[in-house]
């Protein structure tokens, strides 16, 4: 081969960069609401369970706090698996399970009471028509649904659920007298469930007044969602 076609380049004393600028680098990415609506970078265990999802969420513009009223996340998803049950649920230890997508609305709060009758602010001729529906759950259901949030409480098309795994413990029965008393969530769980709503909060501007324990919007036992979060204080 000729000096005019001799191509190739000797390259075994070349110098490379020194091994220390060939480490990968970490980088630090915050917890985001991905496009399948699956809370990412969280770790959260994804388990879908499709009869979750009953169709399309608008917003969601509020959170709302449930015990799974059971022992275990295990039957909790049994539950989840006949169509009703939320988007998230916590068990003992802090993992957080997210079984629906953020997209998705799911059946988490029955029938809603009214917010203005129980607030007393209502006006006057619609107190007395909510007044006159007695213990009728669904007509104050269906008096409430057509208004637009907040003027009532949130409603399944545009809330996120987060179930904790507790249960009730005495008084539970709608024929015992005496307070409901549930277990006590978890410190893993408090931790957790503040976990949640700071991504929901910031993913979807949800304010601390936006997020409800069940029991006081819905008709369930008392106590049902309270105790899980004491707010974040941005409010």
């Amino acid at each position: 081969m000729s000096a005019a076609t001799q191509r190739f380049v000797e390259v075994g004393s070349s110098q490379t960069s020194d091994v220390a600028n060939t480490r990968r680098a970490e980088v630090s990415v915050d917890p985001y609401v991905g496009e399948n609506g699956y809370v990412q970078n969280a770790g959260f265990v994804h388990r879908s369970i499709a009869a979750l999802e009953k169709g399309d969420m608008t917003g969601p513009v509020a959170i709302v706090l449930h015990r799974t009223e059971g022992a275990s996340v295990e039957g909790a998803f049994s539950t989840a698996r006949s169509g009703f049950g939320t988007h998230f649920y916590v068990d003992k230890d802090g993992t957080v399970y997210q079984a629906a997508s953020l997209h998705k609305r799911t059946s988490h709060i029955g029938r809603i009471r009214s917010r203005c009758y129980e607030a007393g602010d209502c006006p006057v001729d619609e107190m007395e028509t909510i007044r006159g529906f007695g213990w009728a759950p669904k007509r104050v259901y269906d008096h409430e649904k057509v208004k637009s949030y907040p003027a009532r409480y949130p409603l399944n098309e545009d809330s996120v659920g987060i179930e904790t795994v507790s249960r009730c413990i005495k008084n539970c029965g709608p024929e015992d007298k005496g307070v409901p008393e549930w277990e006590p969530a978890t410190a893993e769980q408090i931790e957790s469930i503040a976990n949640i709503i700071t991504i929901l909060q910031s993913a979807y501007s949800i304010g601390d007044a936006d997020v409800y324990e069940h029991d006081l919007i819905s008709y369930k036992t008392e106590g049902e969602g309270a105790g899980l979060w004491a707010g974040s204080g941005n409010e």
